[in-house]
């Protein structure tokens, strides 16, 4: 008999009432009260990233297959266990209308009622069995013991990677007998586990969902054939995009998509969450380096086969057996709506098609927002996002909405290529009004934001670092080779942004349609005009006796920190004008 159920037990972490209270819920109780709640409140937002697509397969699922009243869609057949049995004829014209029509119908009326139909939980209900966290069937996520001992054979190892519960939370790293990173207990034999290292069941269910998105690659065992690579995490490499409702039921409709923007040949697809297949078919389908055509697939996607006893006492430590499964595709074919792209029209990676791109560290998402809206003007060529495509084509018409908050979250990894261990994540977002960022034409918003953003970064990333760079000279310090001179020149550029970045947004946000672009982008290089050259003089106030001697340069002309700042505040008028006048866009 299994146990914990994640329909009736509460794990999910979710903010509720005005003042955000922190509560746990089961998947049923999410579902039906959705409404009333903010949003996810797990420990990390990629945690909460990784919780919201499982359920958005859930979503992806069932309104594949049945409308609003509980009654199958156009052109779909089910088997008696409610499986889809052949993708939607694309080829009949008006079954592929008629379904699109359908599931349409079927989000407005789910968005104006502001609840999920009974026939998601119904589904939910037939589907039971297999949404037991500890069970020797079918347990979620996981593949049983039997299924273990056959993947250890092809993998030719002995026993699989051995890793604690409380590892996943981050805030350590160890496998098996190594030492810990970043741990409170690293200083204790693993065999001296206190009650502070154990999880509750609610918590280990949802950094187990997390670990399949972000995992790295330190562990050892592997089912990789000789062409694959393995599996770090398929959350660990993209940058993860979403759009926030003004509570978790908009959130998960905002974010849900009845039908892929672009071609037909996704439409009607058969969704294959995890749940609905043994754990041996989901790792064998991977094994075999199959594509993923529908999103409740991809959303649940597994890094890891993993086994948890289901005999497992969960008031002592928890462990998982893992063993890597290989990658999914990373090109422009797949399907993923909920990422970020790049491609290049130069250098190396011109000929790779788009693939997903990570967020950087330290570095805001309004900072990518050529690559979010869809800027064909761009110098690097983009590809949107498939939820904020599908949301400007279809969804803010029915909703009537103007304003979408858009996140990111990507997982920083420690820079070494044999581990790729999770470290730290990046997360941030912005508010745009969604005319503005639908606005594409080559005279419109998209663009005219597009060059404000990349004269933004010229100005700080360029103009302002040479200011840096000018004062380190005459301060004699080579930036080649002097710690303390690069440790200023970044620490400074990135406080500029953190100036910079709040004032960007508000700026952002306060975009209307119907405002003249002309005056609006002058008003923004106004306001940079004005924070860049404060941040400049504070520097040239705080200078040395040292910085007013200066020294020769190369032209033997004298430089000391005034002609340093001068050139400075010359460079920033040519760029911006003087008090946020007209200028040319560069």
């Amino acid at each position: 008999m299994g146990r914990f159920n994640l329909l009736d037990e509460p794990w999910i972490a979710v903010a509720e009432g005005d003042g955000g209270e922190k509560k746990e819920v089961s998947m049923l109780e999410l579902f039906r009260n959705a409404q009333h709640y903010q949003k996810l409140a797990g420990e990390m937002e990629t945690q909460n990233f990784a919780v919201l697509r499982l359920l958005l397969s859930v979503l992806q699922t069932v309104f594949s297959r049945y409308d609003f009243g509980g009654n199958i869609l156009p052109g779909i057949i089910l088997d008696e266990n409610g499986i889809q049995t052949e993708p939607l004829d694309t080829d009949e014209t008006d079954d592929v209308n008629d379904f699109r029509e359908s599931v349409y119908k079927c989000w407005k009326q789910m968005y104006v009622s502001g609840q999920f139909p009974i026939v998601l939980f119904t589904y939910l209900e037939k589907w039971r069995d297999h949404f037991y966290l500890f069970d020797g069937d079918h347990p979620f996520y996981q593949v049983t013991k039997q299924e273990m001992d056959e993947l250890l054979k092809i993998s030719k190892k002995g026993k699989p990677t051995t890793i604690y519960g409380r590892n996943l939370n981050r805030t350590i790293s160890e496998s098996e007998n190594k030492a810990a990173l970043f741990s409170p207990i690293a200083d204790r034999k693993i065999e001296k586990r206190s009650s502070k290292d154990v999880l509750s069941a609610s918590e280990f269910v949802r950094w187990m969902i997390m670990f399949q998105g972000y995992s790295g690659l330190a562990d050892k065992v592997s089912l990789t054939g000789s062409n694959q690579r393995p599996s770090k995490g398929w959350l660990f490499d993209i940058g993860g995009i979403y759009i926030q409702g003004d509570n978790l039921f908009e959130t998960l409709l905002l974010n849900y998509i009845p039908v892929l923007p672009g071609s037909k040949e996704y439409c009607g697809r058969i969704q294959k969450p995890c749940w609905e297949a043994k754990g041996l078919t989901v790792v064998n389908r991977l094994c075999k380096g199959e594509s993923i055509d529908n999103l409740a697939e991809l959303y649940t996607n597994w890094s890891r086969a993993v086994y948890v006893d289901p005999g497992t006492d969960i008031s002592k430590p928890i462990q998982m057996n893992i063993i890597k499964v290989p990658e999914i595709d990373h090109s422009e074919h797949s399907i993923e709506p909920m990422t970020i792209w790049a491609s290049y029209k130069s250098g190396r990676d011109k000929t790779n098609g788009f693939s997903p791109r990570k967020h950087k560290p330290f570095q805001s998402l309004w900072r990518s927002f050529g690559m979010i809206a869809g800027n064909s003007f761009a110098k690097v060529t983009t590809r949107q996002p498939g939820v904020i495509e599908h949301y400007q084509e279809k969804l803010s018409r029915i909703t009537n909405t103007r304003w979408v908050n858009l996140n990111g979250i990507s997982m920083q990894d420690d820079g070494n290529a044999t581990s790729w261990l999770p470290i730290d994540e990046i997360y941030d977002s912005f508010q745009v009004n969604s005319l503005v960022v639908s606005d594409k034409d080559a005279d419109g918003w998209v663009r005219r934001i597009t060059d404000a953003v990349e004269k933004t970064n010229f100005i700080a990333s360029v103009i302002f670092r040479e200011y840096l760079r000018g004062i380190c000279d005459i301060r004699g310090l080579d930036l080649e080779k002097d710690t303390w001179a690069k440790g200023f020149v970044n620490n400074e550029t990135s406080l500029l942004y953190s100036v910079i970045d709040s004032e960007f947004k508000s700026w952002l946000s306060s975009l209307n349609p119907t405002d003249n672009k002309e005056d609006s982008i002058r008003s923004w290089y106004g306001s940079l005009r004005k924070l860049v050259l404060h941040q400049g003089e504070m520097l040239f106030e705080n200078s040395t006796a040292r910085d007013l001697i200066g020294k020769k340069n190369e032209e033997s002309e004298f430089d000391n920190i005034a002609t340093v700042y001068w050139k400075f505040v010359s460079s920033v008028t040519r760029a911006l004008g003087k008090g946020g006048q007209k200028v040319e866009q560069r």
